[in-house]
């Protein structure tokens, strides 16, 4: 039997406003059921072929309207990377190694401070930041990842190029499974 996408009223607002400035803070796991949806072993496999390792949490995020899972994934060597996967249809969407503050890579790209960055997250989905991270893509973009707790009460990631201060992306969480 062939599932098809249900928009409920959050899915639409999440796939209408730009980086889900106004997404409803009431979508949860009810929605994403009515998803057609490959299985998360098939996005995991997937990440596991791009860089190795084995996962450390499972995010379900919505990012302009598409259901993403996102791994974290622990190397031999130590590293950890994140690896997005297009929930629809399996495919990798986007690889980042997560880095410290003060990692050269990330520390000569960045042209834009952590502030900065972070008033510009904070304008688009005012909040709390509870978590930062600092990520160097496979593209060659450096970003720092906000964690924010919405005034509304639902979580938000997002993604600021540390190089101009631009919103890369934005997504709201939908669940997490890990550390």
């Amino acid at each position: 039997m062939n599932k098809r996408l249900i928009l409920t009223p959050a899915i639409l607002a999440t796939a209408l406003c730009p980086f889900g400035a106004q997404a409803d803070q009431n979508m949860d796991l009810d929605d994403v059921r009515e998803w057609d949806i490959v299985r998360m072993e098939t996005c995991l496999d997937a990440a596991i072929d791009a860089v190795g390792g084995y996962p450390q949490k499972l995010e379900m995020t919505i990012e302009n309207g598409h259901p993403i899972y996102e791994f974290k994934l622990k190397v031999e060597d130590g590293q950890t990377f994140s690896v997005e996967c297009n929930a629809r249809q399996g495919f990798i969407t986007e690889i980042e190694r997560q880095v410290d503050k003060d990692d050269a890579i990330f520390a000569s790209m960045a042209k834009v401070s952590e502030q900065e960055a972070r008033a510009r997250a904070l304008a688009i989905h005012p909040g709390k930041v509870w978590d930062t991270e600092y990520e160097v893509g496979f593209d060659g973009d450096a970003t720092y990842e906000f964690s924010i707790e919405s005034k509304n009460g639902y979580e938000v990631k997002v993604d600021v190029l540390a190089s101009t201060g631009e919103i890369e992306e934005a997504n709201m969480k939908v669940y997490e499974i890990g550390r």
